[in-house]
């Protein structure tokens, strides 16, 4: 059986008395990160050194028991050493590390071994020294035996040192971690809210694409999804469910449209496409915090399939809420302008034309104005405006591609 070892002791640098453990980075704590790599790594057993009964260990202790794991909390050496046999292996983690767990698993596989740093390199990043040449990385594997002798140390003592200068001194193998990892911040410790938020940022980046500030209305959703996603309760539907109420609101809004004021229905409609915005970015977000750097964020096939079906449905509401906007003798050419204008800005999605692909994207903004052009009697002329700066950008941008490869 393969057992592991946390560790929720250390105190934040910058606030003092909280457990930096208990951080949230990406919706989940740092010590939920460690368990969940370490059930990815195969174990079966988690014993977790902590003070006291804090609300989030009960909630750490619910979700090993919900991936049907046993969960132990110790106090010392003591407890450890009764609860690993010697042919066990006990995969230790430092207190409030952040791992990657692909990089983790490909490191650690099925041998006993202390995962180091260059020596330089890791003391400046906070790791300890443990010879001239490396620093502990903050992970290692150690036969279960080492446990037995955490016995012959005093009760109280922190069992993860104790044990890292056992497996040292019975000759366990050093591995290095490979060349950049810490400067890809794909690995780190978390010593400070403002280490967690650069974690949490770094992490983010790979996995989503915040809309830049010249596309307003994504920007807001993108935003506000990461702020969501890094509560530690996360966000109070989650992406799926604010993904099916922008379903809901744009029912309602086609139903304002029809049976009550058409340029309300374009108002529920924008926000119905924020909402879809929101909703899509946090999913992205929540799958970061699900499946941290593994290279393939689960949920994301089913994540495009809803946005897909999404977009589609804000371009159709778009347009059967310009007819029904339009005055009665403008409907026809408003239906076909509207038209043009979305085709515009789905061929111009799929071109090479940054930064403004993702401006002609922001549906929430276009129905923003087309709201108040319907609400002035000035649907028709806005949209034909539209189009003819979106024709202008689209033409200016590859005269631009082309002279520049000339």
């Amino acid at each position: 059986m393969r057992v592991a070892l946390l560790s929720t002791i250390e105190s934040l640098n910058d606030t003092g008395g909280d457990p930096a453990a208990f951080l949230p980075v990406a919706g989940r704590t740092i010590a939920r990160h460690q368990l969940e790599c370490a059930i990815a790594l195969g174990c079966e057993r988690i014993a977790c050194h902590a003070v006291g009964l804090p609300p989030e260990l009960v909630a750490l202790q619910h979700v090993a028991e919900d991936a049907g794991v046993q969960f132990h909390i110790i106090h010392g050496n003591r407890s450890l050493s009764g609860l690993v046999k010697a042919a066990d292996e006990l995969l230790v983690f430092a207190d409030s590390l952040l791992t990657d767990q692909a990089l983790a698993a490909r490191l650690i596989g099925d041998h006993p071994c202390v995962l180091a740093f260059p020596a330089d390199e890791g003391v400046a990043a906070g790791y300890e020294r443990i010879d001239r040449d490396h620093a502990w990385a903050g992970l290692f594997l150690v036969r279960g035996s080492a446990a037995e002798r955490l016995a012959d140390l005093s009760a109280d003592a922190d069992p993860v040192p104790s044990l890292l200068r056992i497996a040292l001194q019975s000759g366990t193998a050093i591995k290095m971690m490979p060349r950049n990892t810490l400067a890809g911040r794909e690995w780190g410790l978390v010593h400070s809210q403002s280490d967690a938020a650069i974690m949490e940022t770094s992490w983010l980046d790979r996995f989503t694409e915040v809309a830049p500030i010249y596309a307003p209305m994504l920007a807001v959703a993108d935003r506000s999804a990461i702020r969501l996603a890094s509560r530690p309760d996360g966000a109070p539907l989650g992406g799926r469910g604010i993904m099916l109420a922008a379903l809901g609101v744009a029912g309602l809004a086609g139903v304002a449209g029809w049976f009550a004021e058409p340029v309300a229905g374009l108002v529920m409609l924008a926000l119905a496409a924020f909402a879809a915005r929101l909703g899509k970015t946090l999913l992205s977000v929540e799958a970061v915090g699900r499946s941290i750097s593994t290279g393939e964020v689960a949920g994301r096939p089913m994540q495009w399939s809803m946005a897909r079906a999404g977009s589609i449905a804000i371009d159709a509401g778009i347009a059967a809420l310009t007819w029904l906007a339009a005055p009665s003798f403008e409907q026809s050419s408003a239906v076909l302008g509207i038209l043009c204008l979305i085709i515009i800005c789905r061929l111009a999605e799929n071109l090479p034309l940054k930064p403004w692909k993702i401006v002609l994207s922001d549906r929430p903004l276009m129905l923003i104005i087309l709201s108040f052009a319907a609400y002035g009697g000035q649907l028709s002329l806005t949209i034909q405006m539209l189009s003819l700066v979106l024709l202008a950008v689209i033409l200016f941008d590859t005269v631009r591609s082309g002279l520049t490869r000339a």
